[in-house]
């Protein structure tokens, strides 16, 4: 039993200089990132209903890490936060982006004034906070919402992207 133990310490050991090599994957850059906003061909749309694919995509030379450091937001045209609320929050994806790898999210938001009193505003921007910076991508499309409360948005789970077409 002792000659077991002393083998598996023995080739424990013996792995500890390869595996502290090991080489984790750096946070996501937002110079290594592209965001880009998908309507999926009108997909999203509905009566008084919009939506879009977020699809963020690795464009640096090696894997990094994609950690978000706190959810999607919206901005006006003078860079002030607009307040939102979302009706799902969504965990940041996990695991590592390889070059040239994608992932992406669902949104879905009321688009058109279904609300009686009700009103629409209209973000110019879209933020995705990551750890090492923010990610912008102008918006441009209506958000409503009844009076007196703020846009609600849904954002389904990250899955992996399509293949870059």
């Amino acid at each position: 039993m002792m000659r077991w133990l002393a083998a598996g310490i023995s080739l424990g050991l013996s792995c500890l200089p390869a595996c502290g090599h090991a080489r984790v994957p750096r946070d996501c850059a937002p110079r290594h990132m592209a965001m880009v906003l998908d309507d999926g061909q009108g997909a999203f749309d509905g009566m008084m209903h919009g939506g879009m694919w977020l699809v963020l995509r690795n464009t640096g030379p090696g894997a990094c890490s994609l950690a978000l450091s706190g959810p999607l937001s919206f901005e006006d045209a003078h860079h002030h936060a607009i307040p939102v609320q979302w009706r799902r929050t969504v965990a940041a994806p996990g695991g590592v982006l390889y070059p040239g790898g994608q992932v992406r999210t669902a949104l879905r938001w009321v688009s058109g004034n279904a609300f009686d009193p009700g009103y629409c505003i209209t973000p110019a921007t879209l933020v995705l906070p990551l750890r090492k910076g923010a990610l912008r991508q102008p918006f441009g499309r209506s958000l409503c919402a009844p009076s007196g409360a703020p846009p609600t948005l849904e954002q389904q789970p990250w899955q992996a992207g399509p293949a870059r077409q």
